[in-house]
């Protein structure tokens, strides 16, 4: 019945750690995502701060356009540090998820063993009892 428990206590564990991983993932990816959008509003910008015109109604046009991009990577750049610590905390957990399952595959490896010598005990008593037992009748 322990066993059982065992068992079930750790494919549990098992499938915790595997969802872990799964977002741990999707986190990586997503910030993969945003790096590249990131990196596409900044050439963007660049390409924005290179070519002005002398246009003034361009440039005011492009003026607020930057300070939109401007703001939108701010945001990014906050976004992505969010991200990089939401992955960074799970991937920690992560890691002491498995320390923790060796532990507990330890222990039950133990626990094993000493079943195994618990029941070696009880049946060499079994056999000096019925051994004593059957001298008596004799």
């Amino acid at each position: 019945m322990a066993k059982h428990l065992l068992e079930a206590s750790l494919i549990g564990f098992i499938l915790f750690l595997a969802l872990m991983i799964d977002r741990l993932h999707h986190y990586i990816r997503e910030l993969r995502l945003r790096r590249k959008g990131m990196e596409a509003i900044k050439k963007q910008n660049r390409g924005f701060e290179d070519g002005k015109t002398s246009s003034s109604a361009e440039i005011k046009s492009m003026e607020e356009e930057m300070a939109v991009l401007g703001a939108k990577l701010k945001q990014l750049e906050s976004e992505i540090e969010t991200k990089t610590k939401e992955a960074k905390a799970a991937e920690t957990n992560a890691e002491a998820l498995r320390k923790q399952s060796v532990v507990f595959l330890l222990e039950y490896d133990r626990f094993l063993e000493e079943n195994q010598n618990l029941r070696n005990q009880l049946q060499s008593l079994y056999r000096r009892l019925s051994h004593s037992g059957s001298k008596k009748n004799t």
